[in-house]
């Protein structure tokens, strides 16, 4: 049979750890490892100049407190820009759905009238100049001319009269529903464009501790980048590693005690992760022997500590759950 690969922890690992106790009523698995705390990344997903850093390396933050304040030409710019189209467009749409000015329907009517009259006029002109014709008092020409200028008078009015109804009527509904999308577009664009402009102002995510600061003023961010880290004092975390025989005594949502090194009391912590894969101890804890045993990480939250514990502290962790027989 082939020796099965060994994988090593890291050395910030937690040292395995268990064993059964003379006591019935004692802890019987216990592990110990190095406390943790979640961080949290604050990067800008548009990157510039910081023209403004407020906080500095143990700043306490609320959620939504201002972290950095970044810079960028371009990005300013383009939401100028896209707010005058969206306001041009919002105003296009507004005044087609309005439809035709009182005014507007006024000049058409007068036009309607001034082109009736002409066809009026007209209309008289050619009847005198038919009866001239008949007598023979004047050309077939003269004839000619007045009916051209009749029926130029009748187009004109039929014209005017379009226009009006038109004028009364209002745009067609699919100009208007064109000038709506295009609003819609617009906005959609200024929404864009305000949401590349929001990215310049850094803001915390969640109440914390800045823990670092990667960055100082006037330096420039990529996209992307850290500019502050922070981290919850009250979320802290240890993992510790168990003998797989042993495993079957945990259970999720189990209470633990959590011990720093050079502490009096033991605080208060429960499961809240088992892993579902199995390491081998580093070689450097345990014997040769040893080294076959399979462990399995268990994470294990710890309840807030109003400060009193720092990310980093070596732990002995006990599980007051006993294995079964």
């Amino acid at each position: 049979m082939t020796t099965p690969h060994r994988i090593f922890l890291p050395a910030i690992a937690v040292l395995a750890m268990a064993g059964l106790l003379s006591c019935a009523n004692a802890p019987r698995v216990r592990g110990s490892g190095t406390i943790e705390l979640d961080e949290i990344d604050v990067a800008s997903l548009v990157g510039g100049r910081i023209v403004h850093l407020a906080v500095a390396e143990g700043d306490t933050v609320r959620a939504g407190d201002t972290l950095a304040v970044l810079t960028r030409g371009e990005i300013a710019a383009e939401l100028a820009a896209q707010l005058a189209q969206s306001q041009r467009a919002e105003s296009q749409a507004r005044d087609l759905a309005a439809g035709s000015r009182p005014a507007e329907v006024l000049v058409a009517r007068a036009q309607l009238a001034a082109a009736q009259a002409d066809r009026r006029l007209a209309d008289t002109q050619f009847a005198r100049t038919e009866k001239l014709v008949k007598s023979q008092a004047v050309a077939q020409a003269e004839l000619d001319r007045a009916r051209a200028t009749r029926d130029a008078a009748v187009a004109r009015e039929r014209a005017a009269s379009e226009q009006l109804r038109l004028q009364e009527q209002g745009f067609r509904r699919l100009q208007v529903d064109a000038a709506k999308s295009a609003a819609s577009a617009a906005m959609a664009q200024l929404a864009g464009a305000r949401s590349r402009a929001g990215e310049l102002v850094l803001t915390a995510p969640v109440d914390g501790v800045v823990l670092l600061r990667n960055f100082e003023t006037g330096e420039l961010v990529p996209p992307s980048v850290p500019v502050v880290t922070l981290g919850d004092p009250d979320r802290l975390w240890i993992r510790v590693f168990v003998a797989a025989p042993l495993l079957a005594s945990i259970r999720m949502g189990d209470a633990v005690e959590v011990t720093p090194i050079g502490a009096k009391r033991p605080f208060a912590g429960r499961v809240v992760q088992i892993a579902s894969r199995a390491e081998f101890t580093p070689r450097a804890a345990l014997t040769e022997e040893e080294q076959a045993n399979l462990v399995f990480g268990v994470k294990i939250a710890l309840d807030p500590t109003q400060g009193t514990l720092k990310p980093g502290l070596p732990a002995e962790a006990r599980f007051t759950t006993a294995p079964k027989k």
